[in-house]
Protein backbone atom coordinates (compact mmCIF):
# COMPACT_ATOMS: atom_id res chain seq x y z
CA UNK A 1 0.00 0.00 0.00
CA UNK A 2 1.33 3.42 -0.96
CA UNK A 3 1.95 6.13 1.60
CA UNK A 4 -0.35 9.11 1.23
CA UNK A 5 1.64 12.35 0.95
CA UNK A 6 -0.02 15.32 2.66
CA UNK A 7 0.66 19.04 2.83
CA UNK A 8 -0.26 21.05 5.93
CA UNK A 9 -2.46 23.92 4.72
CA UNK A 10 -3.47 25.59 7.99
CA UNK A 11 -6.37 25.67 10.40
CA UNK A 12 -9.95 25.41 9.23
CA UNK A 13 -12.83 27.47 10.61
CA UNK A 14 -13.35 24.93 13.42
CA UNK A 15 -9.74 25.33 14.58
CA UNK A 16 -8.53 21.94 13.35
CA UNK A 17 -5.26 21.67 11.44
CA UNK A 18 -6.05 20.70 7.85
CA UNK A 19 -3.92 18.64 5.46
CA UNK A 20 -4.39 18.19 1.70
CA UNK A 21 -3.39 15.27 -0.53
CA UNK A 22 -2.31 15.42 -4.18
CA UNK A 23 -5.92 14.83 -5.31
CA UNK A 24 -7.28 17.87 -3.45
CA UNK A 25 -8.89 15.91 -0.60
CA UNK A 26 -8.64 17.32 2.91
CA UNK A 27 -7.96 15.57 6.22
CA UNK A 28 -8.27 17.00 9.72
CA UNK A 29 -6.30 16.57 12.93
CA UNK A 30 -9.09 16.59 15.51
CA UNK A 31 -6.95 15.13 18.31
CA UNK A 32 -4.64 18.17 18.18
CA UNK A 33 -2.13 16.84 20.69
CA UNK A 34 -0.09 19.89 21.59
CA UNK A 35 3.60 19.64 20.83
CA UNK A 36 3.25 16.69 18.43
CA UNK A 37 2.60 16.07 14.78
CA UNK A 38 -0.60 14.03 14.27
CA UNK A 39 -0.67 10.24 14.36
CA UNK A 40 -4.34 9.98 13.31
CA UNK A 41 -6.19 12.10 10.77
CA UNK A 42 -9.86 12.16 9.80
CA UNK A 43 -11.41 12.54 6.37
CA UNK A 44 -13.08 15.89 5.77
CA UNK A 45 -16.70 15.89 4.61
CA UNK A 46 -17.07 17.21 1.95
CA UNK A 47 -13.61 16.05 0.97
CA UNK A 48 -12.81 19.10 -1.18
CA UNK A 49 -13.59 21.66 1.55
CA UNK A 50 -11.09 22.12 4.38
CA UNK A 51 -13.85 23.77 6.44
CA UNK A 52 -15.97 20.63 6.27
CA UNK A 53 -16.81 18.37 9.20
CA UNK A 54 -14.46 15.63 10.41
CA UNK A 55 -15.66 12.23 9.24
CA UNK A 56 -14.18 8.73 9.62
CA UNK A 57 -10.51 8.08 10.47
CA UNK A 58 -7.88 7.80 7.76
CA UNK A 59 -6.60 4.21 7.89
CA UNK A 60 -3.95 4.60 5.18
CA UNK A 61 -0.34 5.29 6.04
CA UNK A 62 0.46 8.95 5.56
CA UNK A 63 3.45 11.24 5.54
CA UNK A 64 3.24 14.97 6.18
CA UNK A 65 5.61 16.69 3.77
CA UNK A 66 5.73 19.95 5.74
CA UNK A 67 5.32 18.97 9.41
CA UNK A 68 5.33 21.52 12.20
CA UNK A 69 8.86 22.68 12.95
CA UNK A 70 10.33 22.44 16.44
CA UNK A 71 9.83 26.20 16.79
CA UNK A 72 6.15 25.95 15.76
CA UNK A 73 5.63 23.07 18.19
CA UNK A 74 7.19 25.14 21.00
CA UNK A 75 5.04 28.13 20.06
CA UNK A 76 1.91 26.01 20.58
CA UNK A 77 2.77 25.81 24.27
CA UNK A 78 2.42 29.60 24.51
CA UNK A 79 -0.83 29.95 22.57
CA UNK A 80 -2.65 31.45 25.57
CA UNK A 81 0.13 33.97 26.21
CA UNK A 82 0.17 35.09 22.56
CA UNK A 83 -3.62 35.41 22.48
CA UNK A 84 -3.88 37.29 25.75
CA UNK A 85 -0.94 39.57 24.91
CA UNK A 86 -2.59 40.41 21.58
CA UNK A 87 -5.86 41.27 23.31
CA UNK A 88 -4.21 43.39 26.00
CA UNK A 89 -2.06 45.25 23.46
CA UNK A 90 -5.11 45.99 21.30
CA UNK A 91 -7.00 47.30 24.33
CA UNK A 92 -4.07 49.51 25.38
CA UNK A 93 -3.77 50.90 21.86
CA UNK A 94 -7.50 51.65 21.85
CA UNK A 95 -7.24 53.26 25.31
CA UNK A 96 -4.51 55.70 24.20
CA UNK A 97 -5.98 56.13 20.70
CA UNK A 98 -5.07 54.05 17.67
CA UNK A 99 -5.12 56.82 15.06
CA UNK A 100 -3.97 59.87 16.98
CA UNK A 101 -7.12 61.65 15.79
CA UNK A 102 -9.52 62.15 18.69
CA UNK A 103 -12.56 62.36 16.39
CA UNK A 104 -11.80 58.91 14.99
CA UNK A 105 -10.61 57.35 18.25
CA UNK A 106 -13.55 58.40 20.45
CA UNK A 107 -15.85 55.97 18.64
CA UNK A 108 -14.01 53.09 20.31
CA UNK A 109 -15.60 52.39 23.72
CA UNK A 110 -12.12 51.73 25.16
CA UNK A 111 -10.75 55.19 24.29
CA UNK A 112 -9.69 56.82 27.60
CA UNK A 113 -12.14 54.45 29.33
CA UNK A 114 -10.62 52.04 31.84
CA UNK A 115 -13.99 50.31 32.41
CA UNK A 116 -13.78 48.66 29.00
CA UNK A 117 -10.35 47.07 29.23
CA UNK A 118 -9.26 43.80 30.84
CA UNK A 119 -7.35 45.32 33.77
CA UNK A 120 -8.92 47.15 36.69
CA UNK A 121 -6.49 49.98 35.95
CA UNK A 122 -4.30 50.75 32.97
CA UNK A 123 -1.28 49.92 35.16
CA UNK A 124 -2.75 46.44 35.80
CA UNK A 125 -3.16 46.05 32.05
CA UNK A 126 0.44 47.01 31.31
CA UNK A 127 1.77 44.86 34.18
CA UNK A 128 -0.04 41.83 32.78
CA UNK A 129 1.36 42.55 29.31
CA UNK A 130 4.87 42.69 30.76
CA UNK A 131 4.32 39.44 32.68
CA UNK A 132 3.03 37.59 29.61
CA UNK A 133 5.76 38.96 27.36
CA UNK A 134 8.45 37.93 29.86
CA UNK A 135 7.03 34.41 30.09
CA UNK A 136 7.61 33.71 26.37
CA UNK A 137 11.12 32.40 25.54
CA UNK A 138 13.41 34.87 23.77
CA UNK A 139 13.60 33.04 20.43
CA UNK A 140 9.81 32.86 20.00
CA UNK A 141 8.80 36.29 21.31
CA UNK A 142 6.20 37.95 19.08
CA UNK A 143 7.49 40.41 16.51
CA UNK A 144 4.19 42.28 16.62
CA UNK A 145 4.71 43.27 20.27
CA UNK A 146 8.14 44.32 21.49
CA UNK A 147 9.23 45.33 24.98
CA UNK A 148 9.78 48.88 23.70
CA UNK A 149 6.19 49.03 22.38
CA UNK A 150 4.86 47.91 25.77
CA UNK A 151 6.90 50.63 27.52
CA UNK A 152 5.70 53.23 25.00
CA UNK A 153 2.05 52.22 25.53
CA UNK A 154 2.62 52.43 29.29
CA UNK A 155 4.08 55.92 28.95
CA UNK A 156 1.20 57.15 26.76
CA UNK A 157 -1.42 55.58 29.05
CA UNK A 158 0.11 57.15 32.16
CA UNK A 159 0.04 60.58 30.48
CA UNK A 160 -3.73 60.16 30.10
CA UNK A 161 -4.35 59.07 33.70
Amino acid sequence: MNTLELQRVGENNLGYMAYKDENGRYYLDIDMVEGKNPETLYHCCPSDDMDGEPDFPLWAKFEILNPLSDKELRMQHFHFEYSMLSRLKDECEAFVGKTGNEEDDKWDCRYHNVRNIWGTTINDQVSEMKRLWSKIPEDIKPQWCTWEEILELSRKANEIN
